[in-house]
């Protein structure tokens, strides 16, 4: 009885327009740390694929970027709803004065060729978290919020060309593993709702 009636509000929850998340490899075609001694901080991460799709709409929801550095620290950003447009492919995100956090720009789209893209580039005092000396390791989560996928990046098989407590650089990681996503109220909501 309690098994029929979970699946039951799990077809409601489905029927209604609400997926349930799924994780999706995102791994880095690029992730840069950059920690100068001017204190003029950036975070680029970009992925590309032809196996990803865009699963969510953080025009409504908004988004969440999480990135954990092998011992070195850990940041949670949102991107909320009200930076996020649509485009024709997917949808961007532009807070150029950094109200919200320290990410200026992200995009996540998919191309009618089937090309997947997704990037974030954060600037500023605001970034909390710095590359190690050496970095031993990293993981990234990009969450579209309410019931929109995960995707991930992680260290793979790739070795950094810069990794020094001034910078990191990975080009072409093939790691795929999530870090936990930032929680947000709306993902909480679905769980605790799901669960009998």
């Amino acid at each position: 009885m309690r098994k029929s009636l979970a699946l039951g509000v799990a077809a409601i929850f489905v029927s209604g327009g609400l997926a349930l998340a799924a994780q999706q490899g995102a791994a880095a075609k690029k992730l840069l740390l950059n920690n100068p001694p001017s204190g003029n901080k950036k975070i680029v991460y970009l992925s590309k694929n032809t196996t990803s799709d865009v699963e969510g709409n953080p025009t409504t929801s908004g988004a969440s970027f999480n990135i954990d550095i092998g011992g070195d620290g850990t940041q949670c950003v949102n991107l909320p709803a009200s930076g996020w447009s649509a485009t024709p492919v997917g949808f961007k995100y532009k807070d150029p004065q950094l109200a919200n956090g320290p990410v200026k720009v992200a995009l996540i789209k998919k191309t009618p060729s089937g090309n997947f893209l997704l990037k974030v580039i954060a600037k500023g005092s605001g970034i909390t978290v710095v590359p190690g000396d050496p970095t031993t390791g990293y993981n990234t989560n990009f969450k579209i919020n309410s019931g929109g996928d995960e995707y991930c990046a992680s260290n793979g098989m790739a070795v950094a060309t810069k990794d020094t407590d001034k910078k990191f650089l990975v080009k072409n990681d093939d790691g795929t593993t999530c870090v936990t996503a930032c929680s947000s109220p709306s993902g909480a909501f679905l769980t605790a709702s799901l669960v009998f």
